[in-house]
């Protein structure tokens, strides 16, 4: 059976509407929610607005259509990764891997508006960050266990350092003061 239609939020869109949800994340990402405009949005890939209010009532239930899209994609990549990777210390590496290049394109206003105009999407990310902590915090302590970590290292201090090292590729000063990062 070919599959014609991808779910977004709680909708079922014709796969052809991918590229739109794409863009749009792109431009929410890296500008802003504030920023983001339906009419810019449908000027950059010449269609009609009517092909977006076909699906959605309003410039705020596609943006929130288009975050859940966003975070729904990075939960089932680590999650899928979860089922797939029995070597403890590469769960951990990709993990962080995959999560820091999905973060990585977010602007930090962005992070802020969600957090603002779209509390129930923040608080799935909360939940996934507590729930990645957690699994993050007894895969180190299964990885001391088999002697892949030392045990003299606090669980919560490493998972600590690495949540954080994955918050801070928000903060372009912290990722600026990085030289190694920004070689010409």
């Amino acid at each position: 059976m070919i599959q014609k239609t991808f779910p977004v939020a709680d909708k079922e869109l014709p796969l052809s509407f991918r590229p739109v949800i794409e863009h749009a994340r792109t431009q929410i990402m890296q500008n802003g929610i504030r920023s983001f405009t339906i009419e810019k949005l449908t000027a950059e890939l010449r269609m009609s607005k009517k092909t977006i209010y076909k699906y959605f009532t309003s410039k705020e239930e596609f943006v929130e259509a288009v975050l859940r899209y966003n975070f729904d994609d990075l939960f089932s990549k680590v999650e899928k990764l979860l089922e797939e990777s029995d070597d403890l210390l590469q769960h951990i590496y990709h993990s962080i891997y995959i999560i820091s290049n999905h973060l990585s394109v977010m602007n930090s206003n962005s992070v802020y508006e969600i957090k603002l105009y779209y509390p129930n999407i923040w608080n799935r990310v909360e939940q996934f960050r507590n729930s990645f902590m957690n699994d993050l915090t007894s895969r180190i302590k299964k990885a001391q266990t088999l002697g892949l970590i030392r045990k003299d290292i606090k669980t919560d201090f490493l998972t600590g350092i690495i949540v954080g090292v994955v918050q801070n590729v928000f903060n372009r000063n912290f990722l600026s003061n990085i030289p190694i990062l920004f070689r010409k």
